[in-house]
This record gives C-alpha cells, structure tokens and sequence, in this order.
C-alpha cells in the first residue's frame, strides 16, 4: 500500500485554501497530484496535521483542508544530540537521520579540530538546516522537528546539556562501552550525546566535558566517523526507548 503524500505546510486551519507556490509546484508537478487527489498537510511547529483534497488545479492550487488533529508521531525520546561540524554535508547527513530518529534537538558545535567554521556564513546555514529538518520529518512520518541550533562554542553548547540527567560523549579512548554507559542511565533520562569532530576532542574540551558531567564512552575497537557514529548512538538510544515503552 502506497504512502500518503505528506506536505509542510503552516497555519493549519479547515476550509478552501490557495496553496503557496512552492507547495502547489510541489504537490501538482513532482508528484503529478490533480483535483480530486488527497495527500496530508502537517505543521511541525504546532504538530497538527490535516488530510487535504485538491478541488482546483490551474493558476492557483487550491486545496480543502479537513480538521486539523494532532499529529501521531512526534519525538518522545528526550535527547539533544550535540555535533561537531563537519566537513562537506556531513552536518546534514547527521542532522536527516537525527530528525528521522525522533530526536528533540540538535546543537551543531565548533570545537578546536573542527574543520568547517561558519563565522559569516552561520544564518544562511541555519536556515538551510532547517529546511532539511522539514523534509526529513515529512519522509519519515513525523509532525514535528528538532529544534536545531548552533554552532555554539563548546562552554555555550555545554551550557545547553546542563538539564540532562544522562550526559555521554564519544571517544575511542574511553575504558567503558557506549552501551554500558547507556545502561547506567535511568530509563527515562534525558540525554545529551556529544559527539566530536573527524579528529576527535582536543585534550582541553576532553576536560571540560568531564567536568561539565560528560560520561566518556567508545564503540569498543571500532573508531567510526562522525556521522556513524552519532547514527549509531542514536540508533541505540532509541531502541533502548522502545524497549522501556513495551
């Protein structure tokens, strides 16, 4: 069975409805929708959805908004997933899978060995993460999206985890294993992961993690790139969240 069509859209609200531009583009040309065709619209900023019906297609879509009702599938697990910046896209490819995995924030860090430093560039960033925060809520089902900020330095992003009873950080030096240092967690911790950069922490933010509460903990052997290793942690983070759920 073929998956409804799922569209952000804001200001959810029952009735006719001329769709925005980019919408209707998205709706009639990429997915060939007509009058008649129903997909979902969903807000995740006050995570509502409503079933949508196209009555006109032409110079203006123009859609009938059922009532809006809550979305089912919203974060319920507490985690802020703090991430050094990566090169290339690897923020974003760290910040879809996040999104996808439920998580409640996202803090993008600049640490001493981070390679990309936005300066400039920073609010034009911001919104570009925002946009794909969206798109990965509306693939993978979810009426909502991480509040995503940053880059912080790492006193500011520290600051940020001050309210999570389970505080982790990555690195393959630690003595204990990510999942034993997750299981020492109670089960209904709010978790602030910190996962460093392609050249791992500098020995200075080593410190000030620890001090700011930060429990070290490896994969083991395995020494994983940034954004494996965060899709890891979080995929184990999750599960652990089901589990307590059944």
């Amino acid at each position: 069975m073929a998956r409804t069509l799922r569209v952000p859209l804001a200001a959810l609200t029952a009735g006719e409805r001329v769709l925005p531009e980019p919408e209707a583009r998205y709706v009639t040309r990429v997915h060939r929708l007509g009058a008649g065709d129903v997909f979902v619209a969903f807000d995740p900023e006050e995570r509502l959805e409503a079933d949508v019906e196209l009555v006109r297609v032409g110079r203006d879509v123009v859609g009938r908004l059922g009532e809006p009702r809550a979305a089912p599938r919203v974060a319920r697990t507490p985690v802020t997933l703090l991430q050094a910046l990566g090169k290339s896209d690897k923020p974003e490819r760290v910040l879809r899978d996040a999104t996808a995995l439920g998580v409640e924030a996202v803090v993008f860090v600049e640490t001493a060995r981070s390679v990309v430093h936005l300066a400039d560039r920073a609010e034009g960033r911001r919104r570009r993460w925002r946009a794909i925060a969206v798109d990965a809520a509306r693939q993978s089902g979810r009426g909502d999206v991480p509040e995503v900020t940053g880059p912080l330095s790492l006193p500011e992003a520290l600051a940020v985890a001050e309210g999570a009873s389970g505080r982790i950080f990555l690195s393959p030096d630690a003595t204990r294993t990510f999942q034993e240092v997750l299981d020492g967690s109670p089960w209904d911790a709010h978790v602030a992961l910190f996962v460093g950069p392609e050249g791992g922490f500098a020995a200075d933010e080593v410190s000030a993690a620890k001090a700011a509460g930060f429990t070290p903990a490896s994969f083991g052997e395995l020494v994983l790139r940034t954004e494996t290793a965060a899709v890891a942690a979080l995929g184990a983070i999750v599960a652990r969240s089901f589990a307590r759920v059944r």
